[in-house]
Formats: C-alpha cells, structure tokens, sequence
C-alpha cells in the first residue's frame, strides 16, 4: 500500500518524513493535511474542466472560431451537417428539417409532375380579393397559410428534376433544402454582417427612407421628358449612416411593432455581373480564403458559379447579385423583371403576391420608359378602394417566402413585396426564357 511504503523504504527516507512530520506535529496530522490538499486540488482541476467545457460548448471564446467551409451546389453530404440548425426553436416565418409545415400552420399542395395540373399551374385568385383577405399593411400570417405553389425539397433528386420542369416551362415555384443557404442563413449573424458591412473594404450599399411603409423604385434619367418636370422622388437617399445603425432601426421596428405610416428605412446592395467578376478576378489575389472581394459572392457560392448551374442558367446574362435589407411593413412596390429570377430568403420572411404578365395591362404599370419609376404600378394596393377600383381584372398568387426558401419568379412576372419583419432578400437574374 502507498501508506506504508515510505517505511520500507530505508532510513534515509525515513529520516526526510521524521522532519516533515516534526513541523507540524505528528504523522496523523500531516496525512489529514495531506488529503485535505488533495479533495482541494481535484475540485480545483474538476472546477476548471467543467468551465472549459461549458464555454466551448456555448461558443467561447477559449477554443479559435472554425472558419466556415464553403457547401457546393451538390454536396449531399453536407445536409446532415447543416440540419443542426433544427436544433435552435424557430419561429413560424423560418422552415424546420423535421416539419416544413411548422406543426400545421403553413399547408403546401402534393407534390406532383406539372403535367398533372389539368387545369392549369399555377391556380389564380382576384387579386382584389387577396389583398381584402390579407391587407399588405398588416404583417401578420394568418394561420395556417395555405401555399397554392409547389415547393420542392432541392436535395431530394427527384425533386430537384420535377422543379427544374417547372423552371423550364417557366412558372413560378419555391425550393427548400438547400445547403448553400442553410449555410448563409447560419453565417449572416448581426456580429458578422456589422463587419463585413462597416469595418471592411469593398461594400458599398444604399438606403433609402419613406415617410411611410411603402418604397416605389425609381431612377434619375437623362433628358426626361418635359411631362415629368414636376415629378418628385417618392423616397429619400440618406447618407452618412452605419449598417449597424440602419440594424438597430430594424430591430427596433420589430420590437416596438412599429405601424405602416411610421417612417421606415429600406437597404439596398449589389454585386457585378458574373461576366465582369469573371474578368476582375483573374487579377485579384485571393485574401484570408475569399476568391472574391465581395463577402455576397464568397457566401452565395450558388449564385456566384463559374459556369451554368440551376440557379444561374445564361451567365453572359447575368446581372448580378441584388440583396434587399428590409425592415416591418416594407412594401416594394408592384414591378415586373426581365429576367428569370431566384430570390433567397437568408433572414425573416417576406410575403410575395405575384401576376401572370397577362394581367400586366390591368395593374397600371408605367409603361414608359422614360419615367423614373418605369414598370411599376402607381396603385396602391393596400388601399382597398384603390384595389376594388383598379385592380379587379387582375389575378394572382400570394405566398410566404420563409426564411431558407428561394422562390423562382420567372420573366415579366409582376411581384409585389411586403417584408414582415427584419429580413434579408437576395436574388440573381439570368436572362429571359426562350418560350415565346
């Protein structure tokens, strides 16, 4: 035993334990002490693990951030990996791995081929009688929120293929699913967007501010026509102002639930063309792992491709990447594209009533295009006597776009956007169809 064996050791060390005992005073005193030390110096260790543990395990800061690995647009293997988010509570306006429908509060049709819509895809209301359903200044989902378009999981593969059938025939869809956003959604913290946006090179954004919740695009032209010389911007460029502080507007507006004639404040950020970022990169040496100077190329790796993919089908007519930082009750005004659009939804939600271009001729869309405000609506479709008046030809679709869908708009199709709370939007256009 460890007890005895210093006794049986020799006198030499008998004569080095006599002279620590002597100092305090006898054998029994000395081993109380002794294994007093001992109970103190494993709480001690057991302390300090513990502590360790509990801050790696909270993401402290004794253990270096992992950088995050950049998913590809096919990587099926990174899913398992990226459906840990699950494991955080979501609110209803994000989408769960293990219930898209939000224990029953969002309903999607049956998943089907688009020849079995024999009555034809996608199915239309009035669209006065949407907006009297579910007025654009009230931001609220009502429950449960039946979807009228197919939503395709994109890393089931037979899925995949019907929504690119849907792609192709061009009409309009959502996608879930998605590794590359799940990876953005997870990355576009507020600590990282505040450094990206105020502390580094390269980012330049716009924001806009309304007297109210609703934005109408518009552009300064040259040579505008004499009929327009009286013409107002309908909001104001502001300057001079942090993302972070834009931030703490937004978050604000949430919290205080702030109502649709409150001023509101709209960001705006875009990226080059693929063709010129193309170009521009073969002189550009990569950074800290970044192949490109924008952190929205770096991030939206499926929107930013070297070649063709799902989402991006003509690069040489690619216009870029378009993300729109909005806040509670933003409306963007009714407008069509003319490309073919994907637009992912990386924070929040926003509510999206789309138009078939046949109803173009009954929105009131400026149709010239010399006017600042070209290919928007001048109603106002939260208005309901202006909806009842102006809008009772027209037919559309309403839809939630949650927090890690993108949903296709195809070309010349009129959407109007209402953002229910702070949310993050980023589209790509590539061309317009070849269908005629």
């Amino acid at each position: 035993m460890q007890g005895s064996s210093p006794r049986a050791s020799g006198s030499a060390s008998g004569e080095k334990k006599s002279c620590v005992v002597s100092l305090v005073g006898g054998g029994n005193m000395i081993k109380m002490i002794l294994f007093g030390m001992g109970l103190l110096g494993l709480g001690a260790w057991f302390g300090i693990m513990m502590n360790v543990s509990g801050k790696v395990e909270n993401g402290g800061l004794l253990r270096p951030p992992v950088r995050s690995k950049r998913l590809p647009d096919d990587d099926l293997e990174a899913i398992a990996a990226a459906r840990a988010l699950d494991e955080e509570i979501h609110d209803p306006s994000r989408i769960r791995w293990s219930d898209w429908s939000a224990n029953g509060k969002f309903l999607k049709p049956e998943t089907k081929a688009l020849e079995f819509y024999v009555e034809g895809y996608p199915q239309t209301q009035p669209l006065n009688e949407i907006l009297k359903a579910w007025n654009p200044d009230n931001v609220t989902i009502p429950i449960p929120f039946r979807e009228t378009l197919q939503i395709f999981n994109y890393s089931n593969l037979k899925e995949r293929a019907l929504a690119e059938e849907y792609r192709n025939a061009e009409v309009p869809f959502k996608l879930y699913d998605i590794p590359n956003i799940e990876q953005v959604r997870k990355k576009w913290n507020d600590a990282y967007l505040v450094d990206v946006m105020d502390h580094r090179r390269g980012t330049q954004f716009k924001i806009e501010r309304s007297k109210n919740n609703h934005f109408m695009y518009w552009q300064h032209k040259q040579n505008m026509p004499a009929k327009y010389k009286d013409w107002i911007p309908p909001t104001e460029i502001i300057t001079g102002v942090h993302f972070a502080q834009w931030l703490d507007w937004a978050h604000t507006a949430d919290a205080e639930q702030i109502e649709s004639e409150a001023t509101h404040h709209y960001l705006m950020l875009g990226t080059m063309p693929l063709t010129q970022l193309h170009a521009s990169h073969s002189s550009f040496r990569p950074r800290e792992n970044n192949k490109y100077r924008h952190f929205v190329n770096n991030d939206l790796s499926i929107f930013t491709p070297d070649t063709e993919n799902f989402f991006i089908t003509n690069i040489a007519a690619n216009k870029g990447i378009q993300c729109r930082f909005g806040m509670r009750g933003v409306i963007a005004e009714a407008h069509y594209d003319g490309g073919r659009n994907m637009v992912a939804m990386l924070k929040g939600a926003k509510r999206y009533i789309l138009s078939p271009p046949t109803s173009c001729s009954n929105l009131k869309i400026i149709p010239d295009r010399r006017h600042p405000s070209f290919r928007h609506s001048t109603t106002d479709w939260s208005h309901q006597n202006q909806a009842d008046t102006q809008l009772n030809q027209a037919h559309a679709i309403d839809t939630v776009l949650r927090e890690g869908e993108i949903l296709y708009i195809p070309s010349y199709w009129i959407h109007y956007i209402v953002s229910l709370r702070y949310s993050i939007q980023c589209n790509t256009r590539s061309g317009t169809s070849s269908l005629k």
